[in-house]
C-alpha cells in the first residue's frame, strides 16, 4: 500500500523528505482545504529533494463548481506546473447538480497528457459514484482520493470497501480525510491502494500581532505515529 503525504509548506517538504513515503501532494493553504502551489515552490521541491511530487490544482476555496474563467486559469496553472518535472496533478470539478464536469476535466487532461491525474475528494459529493468512477476510468485518470463518500474515512469505511470492489483494479482508490493511527487497521482491511494524510496540527503564529494566524503545520510526531501504524 502506497503512502502519500500532503505537503503545504517548504518546511513540510523538508520534514517528509526524510520519511519512508512514496509520494507527496504539494499545495498551499491547507487551512482552506489546499490551493494550487506556485511554480517556484514546486520547482524548489523538485530540485531539492528526491520526492515523487504531485501538485494540487485548485484556484480557490469554497467548493468545486467552477465558472469558465476559473477553468481557464486552472488550465494555465497546469501548463505552468507540468514542465517542472512533477509526476502528477490532482484535480476535481463538478456541475451544479454534483456530477463530474466532464468538459473541464477533459480540458485539463489534454493540457498535460503525460502526467498522472488524481481526482480529489470532490468525488465524495457525488451521489452516482459508480457512473463517476466509470467516467474517470474512461478519461484515463490514475486514482481517486476519497473519504468514502463521507466527511472522514472514519465514517466512510464501508463505502471504501465498495469502491475498491467496484474499481476491480481499473483505477486506484486512495483513502484520505481524517486519517488517524487507530484507523489504519480498518483502512488496510478495505483493500485500498494508498493512504493520504497531512500529519499536521493547528499552530498559532505571529501571536498578538496584526498578522496572527492559525495554520496547519507539520507535526513530526503525528507523521511518525501514522507511518509506524501503516508499516506495522
Amino acid at each position: 500500500m502506497k503512502v502519500e503525504i500532503c505537503v503545504g509548506t517548504l518546511e513540510a517538504a523538508r520534514i517528509v523528505s526524510k520519511l519512508p513515503i512514496d509520494r507527496i501532494e504539494t499545495c498551499i493553504a491547507l487551512e482552506q482545504g489546499g490551493l494550487t502551489p506556485s511554480k517556484a515552490m514546486v520547482s524548489w521541491i523538485q530540485n531539492t529533494f528526491d520526492l515523487e511530487q504531485h501538485a494540487l490544482i485548485r484556484v480557490r476555496a469554497g467548493g468545486f463548481v467552477y465558472n469558465y474563467d476559473e477553468i481557464v486559469v486552472m488550465r494555465d496553472q497546469i501548463l505552468e506546473l507540468k514542465d517542472a518535472g512533477i509526476k502528477g496533478l490532482i484535480v476535481g470539478a463538478l456541475t451544479k447538480d454534483f456530477k463530474l464536469n466532464l468538459e473541464a476535466l477533459e480540458t485539463w487532461k489534454r493540457t498535460a497528457p503525460n502526467v498522472d491525474f488524481t481526482f480529489h475528494r470532490a468525488f465524495d459529493s457525488i451521489d452516482d459514484w459508480k457512473t463517476a468512477m466509470d467516467q474517470l476510468i474512461k478519461m484515463g485518470f490514475k486514482r481517486i482520493l476519497t473519504s468514502g463518500s463521507d466527511q472522514s474515512v472514519a465514517h466512510g469505511i464501508k463505502r471504501l470497501k465498495e469502491l475498491v470492489t467496484y474499481a476491480n483494479g481499473r483505477i486506484e482508490i486512495m483513502a484520505g480525510g481524517g486519517v488517524k493511527e487507530e484507523l489504519i487497521p480498518e483502512l488496510k482491511a478495505t483493500g485500498i491502494h494508498a493512504i493520504h494524510f497531512s500529519g499536521t496540527s493547528k499552530v498559532t503564529v505571529e501571536s498578538e500581532t496584526a498578522f496572527q494566524e492559525t495554520l496547519l503545520l507539520p507535526d513530526e510526531n503525528k507523521l511518525t505515529t501514522i507511518l509506524v501504524a501503516i508499516q506495522g
